[in-house]
Order: structure tokens, then sequence, then C-alpha cells
């Protein structure tokens, strides 16, 4: 068996290997552990950063948007893959305008894809979007959004309409400074 921990304050793990054997470790962990549904498993992702591309979300944000060089999900030294030049493009020469958050919204969960609004929003694409959400155990929801920075430093987001639910910016487990920082790219 191969087992992955993820660090966070609810350390979680993956275990990958043979279906006989992991179903005799899910019986052994089952007497002391609850089965809580990838529901939960999504609430601990939020809560980490670390978002879900969906149906819903698909080709709305290029990764640095998405938080994804922070996290080490996108390399800017190898490999060739679809969107490579828009990509390193926003790398090397773009300044990012809207980038991943987390946030707390009183009530029920808005789906992935829905708009977000602020007054002071200028793109004319709008403030951003919900790219995940899942109800939090305090009750409300928790979500991570792609905002325009600038909206977000204004403050009065809104979800859905102009005069929605207004959203309650949360700190991420990681901080935005080696998002500010650009590599040069490798030379060949």
């Amino acid at each position: 068996l191969t087992v992955i921990r993820l660090p966070g304050p609810h350390p979680r793990f993956e275990i990958a290997g043979e279906l006989e054997r992991v179903e005799k470790v899910w019986t052994a962990l089952d007497v002391h552990a609850a089965p809580v549904g990838p529901f939960a498993w999504e609430l601990l992702d939020i809560g980490m950063g670390i978002p879900t591309v969906l149906p819903e979300t698909s080709e709305a944000f290029v990764p640095q948007m998405a938080n994804l060089q922070i996290l080490g999900g996108v390399s800017f030294k190898k490999g060739c893959y679809t969107g490579q030049e828009v990509v390193a493009r926003m790398q090397y020469l773009g300044k990012l305008k809207r980038r991943l958050y987390l946030a707390h919204l009183a009530g029920d969960c808005p789906t992935p894809g829905t708009a977000l609004y602020a007054p002071d929003s200028r793109s004319g694409q709008g403030a951003g979007k919900v790219a995940n959400a899942q109800p939090a155990p305090e009750g409300g929801c928790d979500l991570l959004v792609v905002a325009e920075i600038a909206s977000h430093d204004a403050g009065h987001v809104r979800v859905g309409s102009p005069d929605g639910p207004e959203l309650e910016f949360k700190n991420l487990p990681y901080p935005f400074d080696d998002a500010e920082k650009s590599t040069e790219p490798e030379k060949a």
C-alpha cells in the first residue's frame, strides 16, 4: 500500500493499493473513524485553499488565478501543454489582476461559476466567480472564489447579483508572497 499524508490543521490520508488490501485497511479504520464522504474532503480542500476545477469553471481561470503556482501545481521550467504560452506570458510578462481567496457566506452555498459583483469593478467581466463551495459546519458556506484583487481589497464583494449576500473573506493557510515573485524562464 501507498499512504500519503496531506498536511493541514486536519491532516488527511490517501491510501492507494490493491482493492483487497485497501478494503482490509478500510474495515480496520472504520472502527476508529467515521466515513464522511466526498463533501467533507472538499470542505477540507476549500479550507486549505486547494481549488478543484469543475465543468462550470473550466477555462474560466488561468492557473495563477487559482494560486496553482503557489501550491506547486504548475511548473514554469519544463513540459509542453495546451495553453502553455498564455500561462507563461502571465507569469513572466503580465500582472495578475485576479486570484483565489477563501471566504465565508451566510446562507446557502452558491453553485460554482456563480458571478461575483463589486461596486468598484471596472473590468467589464464582473468581479470574479465562485470556484468551489461547501456548507460550513458552523453554518453558512465556505467557498473559494477567484476575485479581482482590487475588489477584494476594497471589500463589499457580493455573490449572484450587485445586491446579493456579501462575502466575508478569510485568511488562506499560505501567503501570497510567492505569487508576487516571478522567476525568469530557463535559457535553452
